[in-house]
């Protein structure tokens, strides 16, 4: 058994927003009550045009006051945000984007999505405004384009060493695997995806090992069953939501995710058979 809290797009500092508060609750949760193995922010953590690294520096010295092993995954606001991808590394203490570990019986991986196209990171120079319509997307239920009604510079795209690196690590494992990505994968609108989605979940499939995706930026409690893999957003802690706070606990099991939702975040009870 294996048990974390996930918290995402807690948007602290965005327009002005101060999520200090509701990111004491998670903490105190965590290590009072539930107790996991590690927690995990899944992205958009910090970040604004008016946002800071003074501002991630807040926000962060909260979340480390979790005792257990912290994470860190890439949102397209924290990759845009003052000083970008390194500056946010320097800020939290961390030198990955991409990342892989293991916690008893199972396997982990965090993926960067935070790029607008091969060889081009989001970054305050590329904060994705030139993702114009129509980006032609691969998605796992078919080929789509975005039109101009949809928002501009929410399309993730995971580069290729990084796809080679994925099909590697899991090939290097026996582990039943589970995979965190900003970005939504196989469920959610199809504007907030990864462009090369279709060939992200043929490297899932294949491996025969993934049990569950965790995911935020469009964050809204969704999930989707696939093919045995157990795709999941969360709610946000700070956007797209009546109230601030929303967070996960996780507990996986050799046969069952259960997801115990606080706040907004729903709860499941999801079976499996890996």
């Amino acid at each position: 058994m294996v048990k974390f809290g996930a918290v995402t797009d807690v948007h602290h500092a965005d327009k002005g927003k101060d999520l200090t508060e509701y990111m004491e609750r998670f903490v105190l949760d965590m290590n009072w009550n539930f107790h996991p193995d590690f927690v995990i922010e899944l992205g958009d953590f910090y970040g604004g045009a008016s946002a800071t690294k003074e501002d991630l520096r807040r926000i962060d010295r909260v979340f480390k006051r979790c005792k257990a092993p912290k994470y860190y995954v890439f949102g397209n606001v924290d990759s845009w945000s003052d000083g970008g991808k390194r500056g946010f590394k320097e800020t939290v203490g961390i030198d990955y984007s991409w990342h892989s570990f293991d916690v008893r019986d199972f396997h982990f991986i965090i993926l960067d999505g935070a790029w607008t196209e091969e060889g081009r990171s989001i970054s305050p120079e590329n904060p994705g405004n030139a993702q114009l319509p129509p980006v032609y997307l691969r998605l796992k239920d078919g080929i789509r384009f975005t039109t101009p009604n949809d928002p501009i510079g929410h399309v993730g795209h995971i580069p290729n060493r990084d796809l080679q690196r994925l099909k590697k690590d899991l090939s290097a494992t026996r582990k039943k695997t589970i995979i965190f990505c900003h970005y939504p994968i196989n469920l959610g609108p199809y504007s907030h995806r990864l462009d090369n989605e279709a060939e992200v979940v043929e490297i899932f499939e294949r491996s025969g090992k993934v049990i569950a995706v965790f995911a935020g930026h469009h964050p809204r409690s969704r999930y989707r069953e696939d093919n045995g893999i157990h795709y999941f957003t969360l709610q946000g802690m700070g956007q797209n939501c009546k109230r601030f706070g929303s967070y996960a606990k996780v507990t996986v099991t050799k046969d069952k995710i259960i997801v115990d939702g606080e706040v907004e975040q729903a709860s499941y009870v999801i079976h499996y058979n890996k």
